[in-house]
């Protein structure tokens, strides 16, 4: 099982190839949200470098959300073009969930969402105790949680010593590429994979900065 996985979701965009849940390679990218121009380049390149034809992959897995919108749609018109050419299974991972299998324990995920929010989600070693949510950064910073991980967590961190003091910041790296192809393959080796691209849909938890503007809200 030849897996392909990415993450457009934040800035930290990545790619990564995993042989059942093994990695064979990954890029990782620390450049900002410009994952238009980066996507199929560092895709290209890494199959190129691991001497695999993209007809040699059985499985496209991708980080749906939440994150930003624009990453987001570039990752998922992608991956629905590329399970559409190859006629390959796509299997869709949260995001949150790809972060919080960098810490064990209770662990609270945190994507900065701007505007003063955070995508966030409570886990216990790895699985998900609350679901994805835009919360507060008072909110998040008082989440019962013993390590704090993502973006969010790095940018609030000062508000997270003041109401959390016994909780620790993850320092691990922000890239999720290989993270998402693990879940890829357990989503998989469950059923829980999407067959058709037209079934492929973003994880968005507030409307758009655009659908904002068009509703006047």
């Amino acid at each position: 099982m030849k897996i392909l996985a990415w993450d457009t979701s934040t800035a930290f965009p990545s790619v990564a190839v995993l042989e059942d849940g093994r990695l064979l390679g990954e890029v990782n990218l620390n450049i900002g949200l410009l994952h238009s121009s980066v996507l199929l380049p560092a895709v290209d390149s890494l199959l190129n470098f691991l001497s695999l034809r993209k007809q040699e992959l059985d499985l496209v897995a991708a980080a749906v959300g939440p994150g930003s919108f624009t990453g987001i749609r570039v990752g998922l018109s992608t991956a629905k073009a590329l399970c559409f050419s190859l006629k390959k299974p796509f299997a869709p991972v949260v995001s949150l969930d790809a972060l919080a299998l960098k810490e064990g324990g209770k662990v609270a995920v945190g994507i900065d969402a701007k505007k003063g929010e955070v995508f966030s989600a409570l886990y216990e070693d790895g699985e998900r105790l609350t679901e994805p949510q835009a919360l507060s950064v008072e909110e998040f910073v008082s989440l019962d949680a013993e390590v704090f991980v993502g973006d969010g967590a790095l940018r609030f961190s000062g508000k997270i010593k003041e109401a959390r003091p016994g909780a620790r910041i993850s320092r691990r790296t922000l890239f999720i590429a290989h993270e998402v192809g693990v879940i890829g393959y357990r989503l998989w080796r469950q059923g829980k994979i999407v067959e058709e691209p037209r079934d492929i849909f973003p994880l968005y938890l507030r409307a758009s900065d655009a659908e904002i503007k068009k509703w006047g809200r």
